[in-house]
Order: structure tokens, then C-alpha cells, then sequence
């Protein structure tokens, strides 16, 4: 919690120093060279910060770590660069280069690290495999972009390459929420379980099936210390009667 509150803070305050420089700029400033620099300078910060944003989110969650540290790097490596290059550090074509194959990496992992972010545990298995293949057209997007940036081929089939990658690519990430969203709608099994108080419980389980459900409704009841002694359902889709004797077995 405290590693992700500094991340997060982190992200918000680097957004907000820019956009308030920014404005002190446009509102005050005199447009000078160094001006240009400062207000590019944000503009770039912020970009960056956004990217790396999903990555965040992704440690959050616990999850995918490599590819979240991953992504943080490229977008830290992305801004320094980017910095250096504003402000004049080298005028060669190399650091415009470099700044081009960092942002190329950092966009690509900061796409994965945010599918990476939305996916459930009840995605269907096509969505799975649209997010394989969502990572695998980012890497090899990145890697014509790279190619492109320092090889400049005068062959067309390059950029008309690169131009296919990413139409398909943002095809398959578009439709990973829209088919997730779309799945078909699980079965929720009610139950009425008696407790040894003489208490009854409603309890509600959506998916899996009527046996699945009686375990988790029996287990979500006694989880507080009170003891089933009685479990009924009747929920159109089965109508069943367990005494305490049956769910000891």
C-alpha cells in the first residue's frame, strides 16, 4: 500500500507541476527559447508519466511484476531522453533516434501492462488468446518501429508493414473488452441455509453449478462461526434439500 501510494502520488504530482508550469507559461511567459524548453519539457513529463500510469496499476494488483517494471523503465529511460534531447544535450541523430525506439518500447509495454490490468479470472478463453496476441503484435510493432527509425529502408513495404501491424493490433485490443463484456451471463443459484441458531441465511452464488454453489453458500455461512444444519435451494434450475448430516460428508 505505501509503495503504490508513492507511485501513485507520484504520477498525480508530476501531472500537476506540468500542467501548472504549463500555465504559468502561457499566461506569463515570453515565448523565449527557454520558455519553448521548459513548456515542451512538461508537455513531454507528463506524456511519459501517462505511460507509465498502467504499470502502476499493474503493481497495484500484484500482478505481471516484470512486465510492470518493464514498463515503468522504458518510460522513465523515454522521459530522460526526451529531456536531454529538448534542452539541446546533443544536436546528432542518434539521440533523436534513441528517443524514438524508447518511446516505441514504452508505448507497446504500456498497451500490454494496461490489458494486462483489465483481465479477469471469468474471461473467456478467446479473450486470453486476443491478449497473447495483442502482446505479440506489440513487440513486433516495436520492432518494425525500431527498424524503421535506424535502418530508414527505402523500400515502401516498411512503412505499409508497420501501417498493417498496428491497424491489426488496435483491432485486437479493441475487441478484448468488447467480447469479455459480451460473454453469456452466469447462472446465480439461491439457497436458504438454516444455521444451528435457528437462524436462515439467504445466500446467492452466480456460476458454476448447483453443487459448486451448495459448497460455497455452506462455506460462506460458517465462515462467521455458525454451523449449517439445513440447506435448500429452488431456483428454477434444480430445487434440492441437504441436512447437516450430508454436508459433513
Amino acid at each position: 500500500m505505501k509503495r503504490r501510494r508513492i507511485l501513485l502520488l507520484g504520477v498525480a504530482a508530476l501531472l500537476s507541476a506540468s500542467a501548472l508550469l504549463a500555465i504559468g507559461i502561457l499566461l506569463v511567459g515570453r515565448f523565449g527559447d527557454t520558455e519553448q524548453r521548459i513548456l515542451g519539457t512538461t508537455m513531454l513529463l507528463a506524456g511519459y508519466g501517462l505511460l507509465a500510469l498502467p504499470s502502476v496499476v499493474l503493481l497495484d494488483q500484484g500482478r505481471f511484476r516484470r512486465l510492470a517494471q518493464a514498463g515503468l523503465a522504458a518510460s522513465a529511460v523515454g522521459g530522460a531522453l526526451a529531456t536531454a534531447s529538448v534542452w539541446g544535450a546533443s544536436d546528432s541523430d542518434t539521440l533523436g533516434r534513441l528517443v524514438g525506439t524508447a518511446t516505441v518500447v514504452a508505448i507497446a509495454i504500456t498497451q500490454s501492462a494496461a490489458l494486462a490490468a483489465r483481465r479477469q479470472a471469468s474471461d473467456p478463453l478467446v479473450v486470453r488468446r486476443l491478449f497473447t496476441g495483442s502482446c505479440i503484435l506489440a513487440a513486433v510493432g516495436a520492432a518494425v518501429a525500431t527498424a524503421l527509425l535506424w535502418a530508414n529502408p527505402h523500400n515502401a513495404v516498411y512503412p505499409r508493414l508497420l501501417g498493417a501491424l498496428v491497424i491489426l493490433d488496435l483491432l485486437v485490443v479493441a475487441l478484448q473488452p468488447v467480447l469479455a463484456r459480451a460473454r453469456p451471463a452466469e447462472e446465480e443459484h439461491r439457497f436458504s441455509v438454516a444455521l444451528s441458531s435457528g437462524e436462515t441465511v439467504e445466500v446467492s452464488i452466480v456460476g458454476g453449478d448447483v453443487a459448486t454453489g451448495a459448497a460455497k453458500a455452506i462455506r460462506a455461512a460458517e465462515r462467521s462461526g455458525a454451523h449449517v444444519v439445513r440447506l435448500d435451494v429452488d431456483d428454477g434450475t434444480a430445487a434440492m434439500s441437504v441436512s447437516r448430516g450430508s454436508t459433513d460428508e
